[in-house]
């Protein structure tokens, strides 16, 4: 009899999913916010996203409108030569912090236990983190996008193709939210501070350009097509490929990509010792 009331008492006690994945979340967000370098970051990305309409006055001409090729690169934010939004490098250290933090200070039993358990750690890590990729690109969008309605009505240019600039900014959410998970599975996988960022920054430039410049190189073998298609590669042709086939294909794969690396990530997460 003791033991059935023990193990009834046992289940009463323990949480809902729903309660439980709440739980970790809100661990997470609690953890972010108490760290000064979180609003630091913050208040960057607000200065460089209101970069957009101060310099749009001499982009724009009479002439043009605001979906003028260069405004459209500010709004994605995607450098040619990196492959990945310049608004990503200032999110790694929010992207990569909640493993490596973890390791730098030995908090993983803390996280696992007010988690429940270590998968719902680790997913609720991927999910603020993707939260916050969406919230980010989210605000800078719209903050670039009403400062050049302001430039446009003020210089009595032709109106903004709302469809073009909304458009650029969703892609870029979800290039966004993709890249914040790849962040936390990059740091569960590699299990340091310094790695995870030398891999996100360096792959793309250098790893994805060499495979490029390998193209057509090798007899019967045609790399051009692989090297267009390659994670970042597709990625970038989400956020600046000229027709809508090019972008959802390319999505497809970045998008595949970042799950593949995820429950990667996962496995490693859900393994590791303290």
């Amino acid at each position: 009899m003791s033991n059935t009331v023990s193990t009834d008492g046992t289940a009463a006690l323990e949480p809902s999913r729903a309660t439980a994945w709440w739980r970790a979340c809100h661990y997470e967000l609690r953890h972010l916010a108490a760290l000064r370098s979180t609003w630091f970051l913050a208040a960057i990305v607000v200065l460089l996203a209101l970069w957009v309409p101060i310099a749009a006055p001499f982009v724009i001409e009479s002439s043009k409108d605001t979906t003028d090729p260069e405004l459209m690169n500010s709004v994605q934010w995607t450098p040619a030569l990196m492959q990945i939004p310049a608004l990503a490098v200032y999110l790694l250290v929010l992207g990569t912090g909640p493993v490596s933090t973890e390791l730098l200070r030995g908090a993983s039993r803390t996280t696992w236990l007010t988690a429940a358990s270590r998968s719902y750690a680790f997913w609720a890590k991927c999910t603020v983190g993707a939260a916050i990729g969406i919230l980010v690109s989210a605000v800078t969008g719209l903050l670039e996008i009403v400062g050049l309605a302001v430039v446009a009505a003020a210089k009595s240019v032709h109106p903004p193709l709302w469809g073009q600039l909304s458009g650029a900014t969703a892609r870029l959410a979800l290039w966004m939210a993709c890249w914040m998970l790849l962040c936390t599975s990059m740091s569960a996988l590699l299990r340091n501070r310094v790695g995870p960022v030398l891999v996100l920054l360096l792959v793309p430039p250098l790893g994805e350009r060499v495979v490029s410049a390998l193209s057509g190189q090798i007899p019967g073998v045609h790399l051009d097509t692989v090297a267009n298609w390659l994670p970042f590669a597709a990625g970038q042709q989400m956020l600046s490929a000229d027709t809508a086939r090019d972008a959802v294909l390319g999505g497809v794969v970045f998008v595949a990509f970042t799950a593949a690396v995820a429950m990667a990530g996962h496995a490693v997460y859900a393994r590791r010792a303290g």
